[in-house]
């Protein structure tokens, strides 16, 4: 009886494939963020109050943005969940714009304005995503930059277009249960916005050399190897309390079914994550190295909300395996309250 009601709930097949056309979502992205960047750049241009930024401002610049895309994304129309994003053109544009201002005001609070390029506006966010990028050199080179070719720059906003949907798509496990609330869709623009931040101001400080970080090659084994190592998390936290239930089948089912992974490991991997006391041990450094960690903790902070509210175990769980990929702690908190 009981496997017969597990076969009931996991039965459910991603519309992805089907319903949503990746290469029209991606056109829509390129061309957005082209225009976008274009946009913000002119404006920024005839902006007067951005020169009067200083090294002081930058923490004030960050979480003013960061702020901003976080009320944005809460306040939208956005369908919840990955779909739902990725299917949001305009929204995230609206998101793209603000941090375009922000790489902008942060080179003018470092006294970098005159070094600023349309190539760095883009450059910068796909660099934030670790993908490749000549920003190195590019430091190292303290003349005047010149933009590139327009098709230059039309294909780094299509490399950048892509970024977005490996990340909210391609590879997120929680695609196939489009839960989320507008609160974790805004703790998503207000994480993205940080991490652009962060390569902005290590870009832009004078003081420091800037180190180009690039992501190892993601090999089908490796996506998938990825896949599993969340799939545990989520079931771990699921076991945190020792209480089962049809809703945590609801979720984690189809996830399991629709993951891109042998039949039979699909099998065990359900059996393990319904049977209370099963504990799977999880390979931080993988998901850390493959930028997979916040990812994880935001598909377990769905799961544990699935309820309407977490508990004080899961609540441990997760802050414990975010401190094992050393996760800012503000940022679990953030998700969670």
């Amino acid at each position: 009886m009981f496997l017969s009601k597990i076969k009931d709930l996991t039965r459910f097949v991603s519309p992805k494939k089907d319903l949503i056309d990746i290469s029209a979502i991606q056109e829509k992205l390129n061309n957005g963020l082209m225009s976008t960047m274009e946009t913000s750049f002119r404006a920024c241009l005839t902006n007067p109050n951005n020169s009067k930024y200083s090294a002081d401002d930058v923490e004030q610049i960050v979480q003013g943005y960061a702020k901003k895309n976080m009320m944005l994304a809460v306040a939208s129309s956005v369908v919840p969940g990955p779909l739902g994003i990725l299917g949001a053109v305009p929204e995230l544009m609206l998101n793209f714009k603000n941090q375009f201002g922000m790489i902008y005001d942060l080179s003018c609070a470092n006294d970098k304005e005159d070094f600023l390029n349309k190539d760095l506006l883009l450059d910068i966010p796909i660099a934030a995503f670790g993908g490749n990028t000549n920003l190195m050199a590019v430091q190292s080179n303290a003349q005047d930059l010149v933009d590139s070719p327009i098709a230059v720059l039309q294909g780094k906003a299509q490399t950048l277009g892509k970024g977005v949907i490996d990340r909210t798509l391609k590879k997120s496990i929680a695609q196939f249960i489009p839960v989320a609330g507008p609160i974790i869709m805004g703790i998503w623009a207000k994480s993205t916005t940080n991490k652009i931040a962060k390569t902005s101001k290590s870009f832009f400080d004078k003081k420091a050399i800037y180190v180009e970080h690039y992501k190892p090659e993601e090999t089908p084994e490796i996506l998938r190897e990825l896949q599993v190592q969340k799939i545990k998390g989520l079931a771990n936290l699921i076991e945190c309390n020792d209480e089962i239930n049809e809703d945590q089948i609801a979720f984690i089912g189809p996830i399991i079914e629709n993951a891109e992974i042998p039949q039979d490991q699909k099998n065990h991997l359900l059996e393990e994550s319904l049977r209370t006391g099963s504990n799977f041990q999880l390979d931080y450094d993988l998901l850390k190295e493959y930028e997979e960690d916040e990812a994880l903790i935001m598909e377990m902070a769905i799961l544990a909300k699935r309820s309407g509210s977490v508990d004080d175990l899961e609540k441990k769980y997760i802050l414990q395996v975010a401190d094992e990929m050393k996760l800012d702690t503000a940022f679990v908190v953030d998700l969670l309250n």
